[in-house]
C-alpha cells in the first residue's frame, strides 16, 4: 500500500483532488493513494513530452539573460530563478495534468471493466 501521508488527513486536499480529477470519486479516500502511485508511475505520451519540452523552451526563451545589463550576475540568477518557477508551472502543468487524468480514466475503466466482469459472474453464479 502506498503512504497514506496527506491525502486521509487533509479534507482541503481530498477537495481539490476531486476538482481536478473526477473519477476518483469511484474509489473511497483510503484507496487513492494507491490509484495515484499507480498513475505516477504511468509514462507520458508523444503530445505530452512535445509540450513539455516546449514549454521549457518557451520559458527559457523568455527568460534569457539581457546582453547589456547592469545587475549583478547573482541577481540576475536569482531572478530568472524565481520568475522561472511559475512560469513553468503555467507552461508545462496542463501536460501534467493532462497525464494524470488520462491515467485515472485509464484506471476507471480498467475498474469498471473488473466490476462488470465480477457483476456478471455472481448474476451467472
Amino acid at each position: 500500500m502506498a503512504e497514506e501521508g496527506l491525502i486521509l488527513r487533509s479534507p482541503y486536499l481530498q477537495w481539490l483532488l476531486v476538482q481536478l480529477f473526477p473519477k476518483l470519486r469511484l474509489w473511497p479516500v483510503r484507496k487513492w493513494p494507491d490509484v495515484l502511485s499507480k498513475v505516477q508511475e504511468a509514462e507520458f505520451d508523444q503530445f505530452e513530452r512535445i509540450g513539455i519540452i516546449a514549454a521549457v523552451v518557451i520559458s527559457a526563451w523568455f527568460l534569457r539573460p539581457v546582453v547589456n545589463a547592469d545587475t549583478a550576475v547573482p541577481f540576475a540568477f536569482l531572478s530568472q530563478l524565481v520568475l522561472s518557477l511559475p512560469l513553468l508551472l503555467i507552461l508545462a502543468g496542463p501536460f501534467f495534468l493532462r497525464r494524470i487524468r488520462r491515467c485515472v480514466d485509464a484506471e476507471a475503466k480498467a475498474k469498471a471493466l473488473h466490476d462488470g466482469i465480477a457483476n456478471s459472474s455472481q448474476k451467472g453464479s
